[in-house]
């Protein structure tokens, strides 16, 4: 996908900041389980016996909103999530990566109902890479490693979610499940070290034609009232 990620962020901000004739702004906060996965694909044919494993991390974040009728709302909500997942490949120690990043999905939100309000959303987002790390155990020791020197520090994806909202005091509680897809290869190929404690296992490197790619289920609950 191309184009800025500033040219992104402006967008989100202009989109919430149009006024228009009936709209209502709210805002919450929101936070939950993220079962976080990673596709990748080898592009060495010779290395097939290879597999992923979803790491149970967490997300958490608020969003900023506008109802723009009875039904349809649109929101932005930065997010802090935590994402990655486990490498394994045959007998080879597996390997644990994980990522820390700043997610800004813009997501139109499709309800019904009044005290009870099932919803659907669905929308784009934008995240910026903050650091990544690559673990794995061997000969009883953990050995870690910088995985952000080889990761590009954007991903573009698009968000699916379901869930129902309920009345509650001066707002309303929610629990949500969203899938995340993201659509940029973020390897751009590089080298890094592996530690432990004062040793060193020696510099490992990705090839860049290699492909990873991450996924995810975030369970969240949440809270938000109008403003």
């Amino acid at each position: 996908m191309k184009g800025s990620p500033h040219g992104f962020v402006a967008m989100l901000i202009l989109t919430l900041a149009e006024p228009a004739h009936g709209q209502n702004f709210f805002a919450g906060v929101a936070g939950g389980l993220h079962f976080a996965d990673l596709r990748i694909t080898i592009a060495d044919p010779t290395v097939t016996d290879y597999e992923t494993k979803a790491r149970t991390l967490f997300g958490f974040g608020g969003f900023l909103g506008i109802s723009v009728d009875e039904y349809l709302s649109v929101q932005l909500e930065p997010m802090y999530v935590a994402k990655g997942g486990i490498l394994t490949q045959g007998a080879m120690p597996e390997v644990k990566i994980k990522t820390s990043q700043i997610d800004l999905p813009l997501l139109a939100t499709l309800s019904i109902g009044e005290k009870v309000r099932p919803f659907l959303a669905a929308g784009p987002f934008a995240s910026f890479i903050l650091d990544a790390s690559l673990s794995t155990e061997l000969a009883g020791r953990v050995w870690e490693g910088d995985f952000q020197q080889v990761l590009k520090r954007t991903e573009y994806g698009v968000v699916f979610g379901a869930g129902v909202g309920f009345a509650m005091l001066n707002g309303s509680a929610f629990i949500e499940c969203r899938y995340a897809l993201g659509l940029t290869n973020c390897n751009k190929g590089g080298s890094f070290d592996l530690k432990s404690d004062n040793l060193e296992a020696g510099r490992f490197s990705t090839d860049p034609n290699d492909e990873i790619k991450t996924k995810g289920v975030l369970v969240m609950i949440g809270y938000q009232l109008p403003l």
